[in-house]
C-alpha cells in the first residue's frame, strides 16, 4: 500500500518532531522570534505544554495515516477525527488542546449528524488544516489514487479549490525528493503537476495560477525572508515550507528556519521537516528522543506501514 517506505519513516519523523519543536512558538511574533530565536526542544508557550509535545497536526496526520492503512473511507476517516477530537485518542496527552476553528466547525457539524462531505461554511475557508494531514497520500503505491482519495478526505474540513491544490504541489513535491530528485527538479515536478491539472485549453488559463506563480518562479528561493509570510492561510504556509527547505542545508537549519520565520510555528515547521528529513535522509536523534511517545508513535508506524 505505502511505497518507499524509509521515506515514509523519515517524512513522518520528521513531520512529527518540527511539530512538537514548534508547538511552544505559536503565534510569537517573527520581531520576537528574532530577539530570542528557537535553537531546540523546549515547552511552555501559548498552550503550556510540557516539552515535545505535538499538536493536532500530527494528531490528525496519524489519524490519515491509520485510515489508509486500513484501506478507510472518508466516513471512517471522519470516525477518527471525532475519536481525536471529542476523546483525545492519537494525541500526546490524551486531550486536545488546539484545533484550528474551520476544522472545529465542521467536527462540531458531523457529531450532529451530518454527513462529512455535507458540513457548511467550510467551502471558503482557505485555512492549512488539510494541508497539515495531507502527507500520508504522498506515499500510496499509486500516488493518483492516494490524491484522488486525498481529495474526497479534505472535505471533511476544507473544500476550497485552492486548499486542495496546495495539497497536490506539497504531496508531489515530497513524492518527488523520495524518489531522489533534487531540490530544483521536485520543486518542478510539483509545479507540473498542478499545470497539467489545470490545462483545460491554452486559451482559458486557471484563475489559481496567478496565486502560485511566485512559488512557480526559479526566483523563489531567493526572495528575502522579510517578503515570506508564515500565516495558517494555506498559501503562505506552504510557501514558506518550501523556502525552509530551499534555504537550508541540514533537518536541523530547516526546522529552525521554520520555527523561526514565527506566527503558525508548529504547521510550518511539521511540513517544512518532512520534506528536510527526506531530502536529506536524516532525523536527529537528540530531538525524536524528546518527543512525547516516541516510542508509542515508532510502534504506531510499524504497525501501520512496515507490517503492511
Amino acid at each position: 500500500m505505502f511505497i518507499h517506505k524509509d521515506s515514509l519513516y523519515h517524512a513522518y519523523w520528521g513531520f512529527i518532531i518540527g511539530d512538537a519543536m514548534g508547538v511552544p512558538y505559536e503565534f510569537t511574533t517573527r520581531k520576537a522570534m528574532k530577539s530570542l530565536p528557537a535553537r531546540g526542544m523546549k515547552g511552555g508557550g501559548i498552550h503550556n505544554q510540557l516539552p515535545g509535545t505535538w499538536s493536532d497536526d500530527s494528531s490528525m496526520m496519524l489519524c490519515v495515516l491509520h485510515n489508509l492503512s486500513e484501506g478507510g473511507n472518508v466516513k471512517d476517516l471522519s470516525k477518527k477525527f471525532i475519536a481525536w477530537y471529542l476523546y483525545g485518542e492519537d494525541s500526546p496527552h490524551g486531550e486536545v488542546f488546539d484545533i484550528g476553528n474551520t476544522t472545529r466547525l465542521a467536527l462540531d457539524q458531523i457529531v450532529l449528524g451530518l454527513k462529512p462531505d455535507s458540513t457548511r461554511d467550510v467551502k471558503s475557508s482557505a485555512g492549512n488544516g488539510a494541508l497539515m494531514r495531507c502527507l500520508p497520500y504522498a506515499f500510496m503505491e499509486d500516488y493518483h489514487v492516494g490524491t484522488m482519495q486525498m481529495c474526497i478526505d479534505n472535505r471533511i474540513t476544507h473544500r476550497n479549490a485552492l486548499s486542495t491544490y496546495c495539497c497536490y504541489y506539497y504531496t508531489r513535491l515530497i513524492r518527488s525528493l523520495a524518489e531522489g530528485y533534487d531540490k530544483i527538479k521536485s520543486r518542478e515536478y510539483a509545479k507540473g503537476t498542478l499545470r497539467n491539472g489545470w490545462r483545460i485549453s491554452d486559451d482559458l488559463p486557471n484563475p489559481y495560477l496567478k496565486d502560485f506563480e511566485r512559488i512557480f518562479s526559479k526566483r523563489f528561493e531567493n526572495i528575502p525572508e522579510d517578503e515570506i509570510q508564515s500565516t495558517g492561510y494555506v498559501l503562505h504556509t506552504l510557501e514558506a515550507s518550501v523556502w525552509c527547505l530551499i534555504n537550508s542545508n541540514s533537518y536541523e537549519e530547516c526546522v529552525l528556519k521554520a520555527i523561526n520565520l514565527g506566527e503558525d510555528t508548529d504547521t510550518i515547521a511539521a511540513l517544512s521537516g518532512a520534506l528536510a528529513a527526506v531530502y536529506y535522509k536524516s532525523i536527529p536523534k537528540k530531538w525524536k528522543t524528546k518527543v512525547v511517545k516516541h516510542k508509542w508513535l515508532d510502534a504506531k508506524f510499524e504497525e501501520w506501514v512496515m507490517n503492511k
